[in-house]
């Protein structure tokens, strides 16, 4: 609203009146000053003018504007990826079915296995198996050289108490004699190995 710049104009109530929110005593008073002051008639003039324009001007409220403006977009958008989305999913399930395919070439082409030396514990080979803890101190190093010291492999562990199971190498690594030097040799490994047992 516009102040006053005279007294006897008045020119805060002209808005009011343009838009026919104006009423009682001061409706009155405007209509009664206007029928004298060419002045005040211009500039109701302009009001209604300005007021014409802006209704004549299709702007909806900000938010359906906004929410016409996104839904264009994402039509727009949705048309654009439309037509990208069809060349890579058959170029990609291509791809899979060919990586599969390899894969299970190469698997079934593997060369066997050769022997580890380890073998699962069971009711065969319980015979010439050795148990044995080593300190919590023993580095990696000291508990290879202590198994390459008699010659045998891990087939088992370590358990819940931190139990190894081992068999000796070769042929002969259930005969009792070998099995026994091997336990000796362990114990005398003190300082890595805690403790040794045969079964």
């Amino acid at each position: 609203m516009t102040t006053s710049e005279t007294p006897e104009h008045p020119d805060e109530l002209l808005p009011w009146y343009v838009n026919g929110t104006l009423g009682g005593d001061e409706r009155e008073m405007v209509v009664r000053h206007l029928e004298t002051c060419v002045r005040c008639r211009d500039e109701v003039a302009s009001l209604e003018a300005l007021r014409a324009q802006i209704r004549s001007e299709e702007i909806g409220a900000p938010g359906e504007l906004g929410l016409r403006r996104l839904m264009r977009d994402v039509a727009s958008e949705r048309r654009a990826r439309h037509g990208q989305r069809r060349w890579w999913v058959p170029v990609a399930a291509a791809a899979a079915v060919l990586v599969i395919a390899v894969q299970g070439v190469m698997l079934m082409n593997l060369p066997p296995a050769h022997d580890t030396g380890i073998v699962p514990l069971g009711a065969e080979q319980a015979a010439g198996v050795i148990q044995l803890r080593f300190h919590a101190t023993a580095s990696e190093a000291e508990i290879r050289a202590a198994l390459q010291s008699v010659d045998a492999v891990l087939v088992g562990g370590p358990g819940a108490l931190g139990i190894y199971y081992i068999r000796l190498r070769g042929a002969d690594g259930t005969d009792p004699a070998r099995v026994a030097a091997a336990v000796e040799k362990l114990r005398a490994q003190s300082d890595v190995v805690s403790h040794v047992a045969a079964n």
